[in-house]
């Protein structure tokens, strides 16, 4: 094997040609030894010209990516083969690292890690706001447009006319930030009577089955094969763009609610954003004080709709469709956060109202104010760490997932507090129909 190693500026580039092999393990880890050190902050692995890769391999790649973490760098692989991808994928290697089909967007992936690695460090110099609610310091992250997905209709969740000819199936990259009606099952069959809250996440699809038994499931695939699917009747999904990173703490231990929260963003937003249309998109990981859920009761198909033709969350149903805390559920816990807000102050004209009408309904537990509309699912973890200043928003969430245990997952009714956030703002410009 043959390696050509560049730098740039903090941009280290390893064109690998040969076999990958264990004899070639021990020159790659040498070569890595000799290069990864300050000032290097991300590295790009060509594999254009690699025809084989053993698990040697793999492990001293691993190993570099490791190392690289600790200080918070990145690293990529581009133009990787069949066979070798195949050999990744078969060790859940996929799961870990970013790869790219150019040259081009594995180096301008490794750049913006390399510009929000610096903003992170310039951390006395980062724009801080006070909120009504907290303090905030602001990292930019990306001028690109924000936007969303919306597969289905609410409406259809609402009056339980989810029919079998409205399913889709998506795959866990193409739902990377999305919140909805779902499940996991091969067979139509095996959930289509079952289906419940659902949400990804952090590479991770968890969802509320209801059964009866009021118990979430969760799947984290070691790598996207795009074999086992996620099954929707309604999904929103954020396309993965964050314009800007938050580091949120509240004013008291007690937290702040949600709604209020996106109330205040939305007020900030307004005030000097010119990519601000309206509408927020919002990952987020969180310390929460409280946490008020809601879950439906059954599966909202056209075989159980009400006999009397009426929405599940009409009086006459709710009770036996909804069930939402009046206490909370959950205290002191750690929680991934995807939702999708709208102020009803600001003009919304950019956005087709009829798509807007598919994402958003009034929820009969949320009693707040009238002047927003918001949709929220959260996964629950015991208490984990929380980071002193911001840190990477995926690799935060991916620490939670890998580190956590896992506790519930449900909708978050707007009253759930929050203490401190780590929270990736998408500054949404487009909502389009699948």
């Amino acid at each position: 094997m043959k390696i050509d190693a560049r730098r740039d500026g903090k941009l280290l580039l390893l064109t690998l040609a040969g076999r990958v092999d264990a004899f070639a393990a021990k020159n790659l880890q040498d070569t890595l030894n000799e290069e990864i050190k300050p000032p290097v902050a991300a590295v790009v692995f060509n594999f254009k010209e690699v025809g084989y890769i053993s698990s040697a391999g793999l492990r001293i790649i691993i190993l570099a990516a490791k190392k690289m973490r600790q200080t918070e760098g990145s690293v990529a692989l581009c133009h990787v083969g069949r066979f070798c991808r195949d050999v990744m994928d078969t060790a859940g290697f996929l799961l870990f690292l970013p790869l790219f089909a150019t040259l081009e967007q594995a180096v301008a992936y490794s750049r913006q890690c390399i510009r929000e690695k610096e903003q992170l460090e310039n951390w006395g110099e980062l724009q801080k706001i006070n909120l009504p609610c907290g303090r905030a310091t602001i990292i930019p992250v990306s001028s690109e447009k924000g936007g969303a997905l919306v597969t289905g209709d609410i409406k259809d969740v609402l009056y339980s006319r989810v029919a079998r000819e409205k399913l889709f199936s998506k795959t866990f990259s193409e739902t990377e930030y999305s919140i909805g009606l779902g499940a996991l099952g091969d067979a139509v069959d095996d959930f289509y009577t079952v289906m419940g809250e659902m949400m990804t996440i952090g590479g991770t699809m968890v969802w509320l089955p209801t059964d009866g038994n009021d118990t979430p499931d969760f799947l984290i695939p070691k790598a996207d094969t795009g074999k086992v699917k996620v099954q929707t009747g309604f999904n929103v999904s954020l396309n993965g763009i964050f314009n800007e990173l938050l580091y949120f703490e509240s004013n008291s231990p007690r937290g702040v609610s949600l709604g209020e929260l996106y109330r205040e963003l939305f007020r900030w937003a307004s005030g000097g954003r010119p990519d601000y249309k309206g509408a927020l998109g919002l990952a987020i990981c969180a310390r929460m004080p409280a946490v008020f859920g809601s879950g439906i009761l059954k599966s909202p198909v056209c075989e159980l709709a009400p006999a009397n033709g009426k929405m599940i969350t009409d009086s006459e149903n709710v009770e036996h469709w909804m069930e939402s805390d009046l206490n909370p559920r959950h205290t002191g816990v750690t929680a991934l956060i995807c939702g999708i807000g709208i102020s009803l102050e600001a003009d919304l004209s950019v956005f087709d109202r009829d798509i807007l009408n598919r994402i958003f309904y009034l929820h009969p537990a949320n009693t707040g104010g009238k002047d927003q509309m918001l949709h929220n699912h959260g996964v629950l973890f015991s208490p984990q760490p929380f980071p002193h200043k911001a840190v990477n928003l995926e690799k935060q969430i991916n620490r939670v997932v890998d580190e956590g245990d896992f506790l519930d997952m449900r909708h978050l009714l707007d009253a759930s507090t929050i203490e401190k956030g780590l929270i990736g703002i998408s500054y949404l410009q487009t909502l389009k129909q699948e």
